[in-house]
């Protein structure tokens, strides 16, 4: 019998545990990895500049800024619109940091601004957890940037061609508000900031006049040309102008893309490729052919940016970005940058602001915090300017001073009754053309209300009631896009009708018959003005140099180079024709850098001969110079110095050669 047993199981090997992958190194903790590229970049941004302005190359820097704020917005459905955005931020923003500018020991020096700007763009960054971001170029960018250049280049013509700096001059002197503005400007980048917060400093380098004057396009171009040309160190007086004029049509340039753009945005769907080139055309012409021109040919630069920032704000608040938060900051950006630049226009500006503040309570509301900061910086700094200058100076008893303003009503009537028309046509069904027609019609207020107030003065209208005409102006062009309403919506079979070439021809056509109504051809549009002869335009008259002062100018230009200055002495050129010695002088102590101290020898002073001449002697305590510029001139001074032996001493006379 085969016995039984039990079956014991083997002893199996122990089996040994699967390889495991070696542990990876130990990563650095994400946050200390954000920290790590936050020290980074706060020291990019303050290497770059140091490097930059080693290597005098500065000029990159301020590219780089708007580069990077447009790239942290996220307002705007094309490259071009995040660029305008950007650009008034930025333009807020320095007429806002001028006041830390003039305080603190640096001050516009190329390195600290440019180190706290990409240093704030950084914080932006952080805070909102965005990193840069650009959208691509689109064929809707190309007409408003073609137009600002098409603008520029055309009424900066005669300066390219005039060449040398009599050339220059007999151009700049057509209108004596280039020399103020100038001054100012380099007078900014010799007291390192605003001339109001150091008035001492500031009385020697500009006239009083212009010590509490806005000062924001001066800032923005004393700034930018500090970092053009890499050094704080001022500049050749004769060189500057050149520098001056440059800035000077940059504004211009900036006001014709901010009208163009602010009328392509307002009408928006209503826009297709034809009719966003016709809209681009019309405006750029009406800016070449109205008083818009004279801006260049006289020297109103401040007033050019203020209206440029004035026509992106009524954009934004007929047609409000993306993002209630950025909304409050392009609002409360553009308000400081217009109290800088341009008080006249704050009025209307003001009423505009409350009406979108009181249709978006709500939204604001959930906003509290970005409000508040909103509030805190641009209720105090858009009036700051205007209560300054109605402290210190006569600002509103020069309202009611100036020459007569005699304007082309029928013109205003033909703009307004188009673009009422395309509004009338259905434009009013649609939110953002109500809340233009909103904007239009508080324009044509202040403008009644300014005519009225003249009216009770008991005088015609003057100087200031055109600048209230430029604002309405401006209101018109940005309305231009209204004309589209009156056509099949581009998306509707009878838009399409046509083919794209005959689109484009129609287009063109319509810009054509502008240009013909505006007058660029010969002048003679609905804009002519009486310049002493036949009625023309402003651009016309300026192209053929008929306003050129070419004699002035050459006196000047001699003067230059036969009276060097010497300290404490100031210059007076004496002529026996009227206003020519006035503006002589007065572009003389410009181009030498003594406009300040020489003030009292053409301000405020008779125009004529002879009376001028005691009367400088009068006004002025120390030593003279007087350059005459013919015989009557110098036989006037002569003669005083005959009748008074005792101002011998300090008085002395040269004749220009």
């Amino acid at each position: 019998m085969q016995s039984s047993s039990t079956d014991v199981p083997a002893a199996q090997r122990p089996v040994a545990p699967p390889d495991r992958p070696a542990p990876p190194p130990t990563s650095p903790h994400p946050r200390a990895r954000r920290v790590t590229a936050v020290a980074l970049w706060l020291a990019a941004a303050w290497l770059l500049p140091v490097l930059a302005y080693a290597l005098d190359a500065a000029a990159v820097l301020p590219p780089l800024v708007l580069a990077l704020t447009a790239g942290l917005l996220r307002a705007g459905r094309t490259l071009l619109d995040r660029l305008v955005l950007a650009t008034a931020l930025l333009l807020g923003a320095v007429s806002a940091a001028g006041l830390l500018f003039s305080s603190w020991p640096w001050g516009l020096h190329p390195v600290p601004v440019a180190g706290t700007a990409l240093t704030v763009l950084l914080g932006v960054a952080l805070a909102t957890r965005r990193r840069p971001r650009w959208l691509r170029p689109a064929p809707a960018d190309l007409p408003p940037v073609l137009a600002a250049l098409a603008g520029a280049v055309a009424l900066g013509w005669p300066y390219l061609r005039a060449g040398d700096l009599a050339g220059r001059l007999a151009y700049a002197m057509i209108g004596e508000d280039n020399s103020r503005h100038l001054v100012t400007v380099e007078g900014i980048r010799l007291v390192g900031g605003y001339l109001f917060t150091d008035p001492q400093a500031a009385a020697r380098v500009a006239p009083e006049g212009m010590v509490w004057y806005p000062q924001g396009f001066h800032l923005t171009a004393a700034l930018l040309d500090t970092f053009l040309r890499s050094t704080t160190t001022a500049g050749d007086p004769v060189d500057a102008l050149g520098h001056y004029l440059g800035w000077a049509l940059c504004a211009y340039a900036l006001l014709v893309l901010a009208l163009v753009w602010a009328a392509t945005r307002i009408a928006g769907r209503q826009l297709d490729p034809a009719r966003t080139w016709a809209v681009a055309g019309v405006a750029t012409v009406l800016c070449l052919g109205s008083e818009l021109a004279r801006f260049v040919v006289y020297g109103y630069p401040g007033e050019t940016l203020g209206l440029a920032l004035c026509a992106l704000l009524v954009a934004v608040l007929c047609r409000p970005v993306a993002g209630i938060g950025t909304q409050l900051c392009l609002v409360g950006a553009l308000c400081v940058g217009v109290g800088f630049a341009y008080l006249m226009f704050l009025p209307v500006v003001a009423v505009l602001v409350a009406a979108w503040l009181v249709r978006q309570r709500r939204a604001l509301l959930r906003r509290p915090l970005v409000l508040a900061g909103v509030a805190l910086v641009a209720v105090p700094l858009t009036p700051l300017t205007s209560i300054a200058g109605l402290l210190h100076t006569k600002q509103l008893d020069n309202v009611a001073v100036g020459a007569t303003v005699e304007p082309r009503y029928d013109a205003f009537l033909a703009l307004t009754a188009l673009v009422a028309a395309g509004l009338l046509a259905g434009g009013l069904r649609l939110p953002v053309w109500r809340r233009y027609a909103g904007a239009l019609g508080t324009g044509l207020v202040f403008v009644l209300g300014v005519r009225i107030w003249f009216h009770l003065l008991g005088t015609a209208p003057r100087y200031y009631y055109g600048k209230t005409l430029h604002l309405l102006l401006m209101l018109l062009l940005v309305g231009v896009g209204a004309l589209t309403l009156l056509l099949p919506p581009p998306g509707t079979r009878a838009a399409r009708r046509p083919g794209v070439v005959a689109r484009f021809a129609v287009a063109a056509a319509v810009v054509i018959a502008a240009a013909g109504v505006a007058g660029l051809p010969r002048g003679t549009g609905v804009f002519a003005q009486p310049f002493g002869g036949p009625s023309t335009t402003w651009a016309a008259a300026w192209w053929s140099g008929r306003l050129a002062r070419p004699h002035a100018a050459d006196l000047t230009v001699r003067a230059l180079a036969q009276a060097p200055v010497e300290p404490g002495t100031v210059t007076v050129l004496a002529s026996g024709t009227r206003r020519e010695g006035y503006l002589c002088s007065l572009f003389l102590a410009t181009l030498q850098g003594t406009a300040g101290a020489s003030a009292p020898g053409y301000y405020a002073l008779p125009l004529a001969e002879p009376a001028r001449s005691a009367a400088v002697v009068a006004a002025v305590p120390g030593p003279i110079r007087f350059v005459a510029v013919d015989d009557d001139a110098e036989a006037v001074v002569r003669q005083l110095l005959a009748d008074h032996p005792d101002l011998r001493t300090r008085v002395r006379l040269d004749r220009l050669r």
